[in-house]
């Protein structure tokens, strides 16, 4: 079974292009306009460091007339086409972006789809490494208070890539390393199928109950 990687975040965070570093070619292509979710999920494959790796693409949340909560869903349905599931989550920010209400509210909107479980599968991954200029890393977490929780639930797991340097495969086979020490702390298990559908049918009963409460409100 490839090693199946699965790439989250907002549009302009680099996702294409960590697609494209990760898999040392250009397959992935960065999305100008979103026609439908299904058809702007792409999956991509290659050998990476001696082992076959499958890499997947996903739109931008907040890209759509969707509300993000919709659109995570139809990403995960999309995404679990593909059994038996994902043995990482990377969860794509801009290192030289602020991490805002925005990238907040984009991390509880997957968490809340793909349940507090995200996390266990989760590595945050910042793009433009280039952009630190010498600035520590460590100091950029520690300095903003919601980005650190986010960084401490996914068990303080980050790395830094610069797509860029494309030709840098050392920073590519550390986020391997990495892949795969979350990997065998979470036994050699993948997120499943079925982890996915539990939540999903709870964040519809969820997503229901708020409809109608919005709609009793509204009629009071």
């Amino acid at each position: 079974i490839p090693l199946q990687v699965v790439l989250l975040g907002k549009t302009g965070a680099g996702m294409s292009a960590t697609g494209n570093t990760i898999l040392g070619r250009k397959d992935f292509r960065p999305k100008k306009k979103l026609k439908s979710v299904t058809a702007d999920i792409e999956k991509q494959n290659a050998a990476v460091d001696g082992r076959d790796v499958s890499v997947v693409d996903t739109p931008g949340l907040f890209d759509t007339q969707l509300p993000a909560e919709e659109l995570a869903m139809e990403i995960g349905r999309s995404i679990y086409e593909s059994s038996p599931g994902p043995h990482a989550f990377l969860i794509v920010l801009r290192v030289n972006d602020r991490f805002t209400e925005q990238e907040k509210i984009a991390f509880e909107t997957l968490e809340s789809v793909f349940g507090s479980g995200l996390a266990k599968y989760a590595i945050i991954l910042f793009t433009h490494g280039d952009a630190l200029e010498g600035y520590s890393l460590e100091k950029l977490i520690g300095g903003n208070r919601d980005l650190s929780r986010v960084v401490e639930q996914c068990g303080g797991r980050y790395h830094i890539l610069n797509n860029k340097a494309r030709g840098n495969r050392a920073q590519v086979t550390e986020l391997m390393e990495k892949i795969d020490r979350m990997v065998e702390d979470n036994g050699g298990s993948c997120y499943t199928n079925e982890m996915f559908e539990v939540c999903c049918m709870l964040t519809v009963k969820i997503m229901g109950i708020t409809k109608m409460f919005c709609q009793m409100h509204r009629g009071m």
